[in-house]
């Protein structure tokens, strides 16, 4: 499913702005990752010349602005890792009961020691980064996105690694694993960033079927709207999903509502990513013009 093959009807604009000091709009994305599915991209070059220039930009001035330009930067990066891939024989059960032996390729990453030896992720961010800590082109080396990185911890939430390092022989950027979840499970919206509030022509009817099976046995969501939103500053359209709910609910209360919605829809979503925000929000209510539930108690 791409969004941009779609009729997309725009209703509104909204503008980023700052509201007593918050971003206006932080909503939870939620997608799929497809762990170390950038195997095939190896053959491509790796290159962040983005996510390096908003570390300088952070590095010399750190405000929200830069922050947030450089969390925009840094979900959608590939980096260079330290990497062993082995061929090994598995066992394989087939159709018809009968088992063989195939060959399947095993990946592991070599991790970093800091100072106080509590071990990061490497991740470069171009060749020439890497060959600072690689000079002779003696170790295997993989490419693999933020998302990929973010699985991988997520999977292996006791492993030794308790974060990552960007480009540990100059910019050493170290990043605490509990940031890395939330960067990437949070999307805040630069100030300034233009964002396109908008309707299909075609209802996603498969999708739309599903949200409502699962809101029909949650007691806390009374209504639910499904609208598109297309930001300045990223290529596709995206699903917003805006929630009615109790707006006392706390933070964590709520994500935990968000996460399982997002669960409930994630079959139906494929590769397009969906956002979700309260009616309670700034943001929620200005996406909300012209707005017709599809679900309501």
């Amino acid at each position: 499913m791409r969004l941009t093959s779609w009729r997309f009807y725009v209703i509104m604009s909204i503008t980023v702005d700052w509201i007593g000091g918050e971003p206006l709009v932080t909503v939870k994305v939620y997608n799929e990752v497809n762990i170390l599915a950038e195997q095939n991209n190896n053959q491509k070059p790796v290159t962040n010349p983005f996510l390096v220039k908003a570390i300088e930009e952070m590095k010399k001035e750190r405000n929200q602005q830069s922050e947030l330009a450089f969390v925009n930067a840094l979900k959608p990066a590939r980096f260079i890792v330290p990497a062993k891939v082995n061929t090994v024989q598995q066992a394989v059960t087939n159709a018809d009961g009968t088992v063989e032996l195939k060959e399947q390729s095993q990946i592991s990453f070599l991790l970093f020691n800091n100072q106080e030896g509590k071990k990061h992720f490497p991740l470069f961010t171009d060749d020439a980064e890497y060959a600072k800590w690689d000079k002779h082109a003696e170790h295997q080396k993989a490419a693999i996105t933020f998302q990929d990185l973010c699985h991988i911890l997520q999977k292996n939430p006791d492993g030794e690694a308790v974060g990552a390092v960007i480009n540990p022989f100059s910019q050493n950027v170290m990043i605490p694993k509990e940031t890395l979840h939330r960067i990437n499970n949070t999307d805040a919206v630069a100030p300034g960033t233009k964002i396109q509030i908008g309707t299909l022509k075609e209802e996603p009817t498969p999708l739309l079927d599903v949200l409502k099976a699962y809101l029909n046995t949650q007691d806390v969501i009374t209504k639910a709207y499904l609208r598109l939103m297309k930001r300045a500053d990223k290529e596709n359209p995206n699903f917003l999903l805006v929630l009615e709910h109790d707006p006392s609910m706390t933070e964590a209360e709520a994500k935990a509502v968000y996460d399982n919605v997002a669960e409930a829809a994630k079959p139906q979503l494929r590769n397009v990513e969906l956002a979700i925000a309260g009616t309670h929000t700034k943001f929620g209510q200005a996406a909300l013009k012209e707005a017709v539930p599809f679900f309501e108690k």
